[in-house]
């Protein structure tokens, strides 16, 4: 009965008494690889959209393959984002090591984006050019939303390359979401 009672006194003080807060810890490693997994669904998105050709008995399997990349980068772009809000700031070098990754990033979006551009005339006849639309304006808006949230993270320096490498996206989504809107 001794050690029960002993036991409840115990657990009632370790109950009491206050928790430590939980440090933040830099989860660059992880950003870095969900970057590596949103260069592949960049590459899978324009893969998907060379390959549409809005041939009747192909329509629907290379719609879906459009869609299907087009979620997929929107769900990776998403997850950075989550990675990133969670993290504490970045240290110098691993600032410098994002805005790098991220920067070699651009080219193959800005691809990606102009195969889109390249191939509305077909997603316009086959009536699947608003789908797109709304996936790009979906897709611009996570991304801002993943560059504001890294820009709160990196180093002063590394910040006003994430804004510049914004601009260039802008750029280029609205020049897409601008045919896709005629």
């Amino acid at each position: 009965m001794q050690f029960s009672s002993l036991f409840l006194s115990l657990l009632t003080v370790s109950s009491a008494l206050p928790l430590a807060p939980r440090q933040e810890q830099s989860l660059a490693p992880k950003l870095l690889t969900t970057f590596n997994d949103l260069n592949t669904a960049v590459a899978d998105l324009t893969t998907a959209v060379n390959y549409f050709d809005g041939s009747l008995f192909s329509l629907l399997p290379q719609a879906l393959a459009v869609v299907k990349t087009e979620a997929k980068l929107d769900l990776t772009i998403l997850k950075a984002t989550r990675i990133t809000d969670k993290s504490a700031n970045f240290t110098a070098e691993e600032s410098t090591d994002i805005v790098n990754t991220l920067a070699g990033g651009i080219g193959p979006i800005q691809a990606s984006l102009e195969a889109l551009k390249a191939k509305y005339p077909i997603f316009k006849k086959t009536l699947t050019a608003p789908i797109v639309l709304l996936d790009l304006k979906i897709l611009k808006k996570h991304t801002d939303e993943l560059t504001d949230a890294l820009t709160a993270k990196v180093t002063a320096d590394n910040a006003g390359l994430l804004g510049l490498g914004k601009s260039i996206l802008d750029q280029s989504f609205d020049d897409a979401i601008a045919v896709y809107s005629a």
